[in-house]
């Protein structure tokens, strides 16, 4: 069996995406144009990246948790699909994570998640994935509970295994869950919560951990390391393409370039290309 490379902690929800004209104002009532249902979760969203852009002797696997119904089931069937190791993702409750996203005409979106299942993820059966598992890098997010986040940090600095962190939705951490990042995988907004108002983010991010990347839309991405700070130039996505999961897909491959050898700059370069033809590809299919 690959060892494995990359381990993703994190969800899985069943995503249900309406598309609409305009978004409503509070007590407004719109038509949709489509509805549609697919398989997806920070967690699952980023192990099924990284598995993508794995070479063949490296193995992504999923720790998480989904419900004992049909949702639950999908979800694990379409991991498997693509290559993720599912062995310690649970089936807890009797409800899978859901997502309710609405994108608008110009392919800005509002998401609401109920987390369902992914909220019976223990510390404990992480670890011990993680135990079993030993994987390079550890990728996790901040929809999981905060317990999770935390024990993944304190596993990869005992082992002195990278951790990568997406601290996405963004939510105050301690000082150490972010000092054990390396890198921190950020958006602006993500930023500047952690960094505080000022010109330098990236400088004033790495007063709190490791490594820093940036994403900044179609400005490209920012890489901070101690050593350098650089900037990578991206293609604009066109104009009312939908960019759901382009952040997930980011972090992903940025898992495991890292995990296979490349620097952060390199990484970062490579994950912020494939995030712009995997945009392109939804939009073309």
């Amino acid at each position: 069996m690959s060892p494995t490379r990359v381990a993703v902690v994190g969800t899985l929800n069943m995503d249900v995406v309406v598309t609409v004209d305009v978004r409503p104002g509070v007590g407004e009532t719109v038509l949709g144009s489509s509805v549609r249902e697919r398989c997806g979760g920070k967690g699952a969203n980023q192990a099924i990246a990284a598995a993508s852009a794995a070479d063949a002797e490296s193995s992504v696997a999923l720790i998480g948790t989904v419900g004992d119904d049909s949702a639950g089931a999908a979800m694990l069937a379409n991991a498997r699909s693509t290559g993720v190791d599912v062995t310690y993702v649970g089936v807890e409750g009797d409800t899978s994570g859901r997502a309710f996203i609405e994108v608008d005409a110009s392919g800005d979106n509002r998401i609401v998640v109920i987390p369902g299942a992914n909220s019976l993820l223990s510390a404990g059966a992480v670890v011990t994935a993680l135990d079993a598992l030993d994987p390079h890098v550890v990728l996790t997010q901040l929809e999981s509970p905060r317990a999770v986040t935390e024990s993944v940090a304190r596993w990869c600095t005992h082992h002195r295994r990278r951790f990568v962190l997406n601290p996405s939705p963004v939510a105050p951490l301690p000082e150490q869950v972010l000092a054990a990042a390396d890198p921190l995988v950020v958006n602006e907004h993500e930023a500047r919560a952690y960094a505080g108002i000022g010109t330098d983010i990236a400088g004033a991010l790495l007063k709190y951990t490791a490594s820093a990347v940036i994403t900044l839309g179609a400005r490209g991405v920012i890489v901070a390391t101690p050593e350098r700070t650089s900037s990578i130039a991206v293609i604009p996505a066109a104009e009312g393409v939908e960019t759901t999961g382009a952040g997930d897909h980011f972090a992903g491959v940025l898992a495991i370039r890292l995990a296979e050898g490349e620097d952060l700059h390199n990484a970062a370069t490579h994950a912020a290309h494939s995030a712009t033809a995997f945009i392109a590809d939804r939009h073309l299919g």
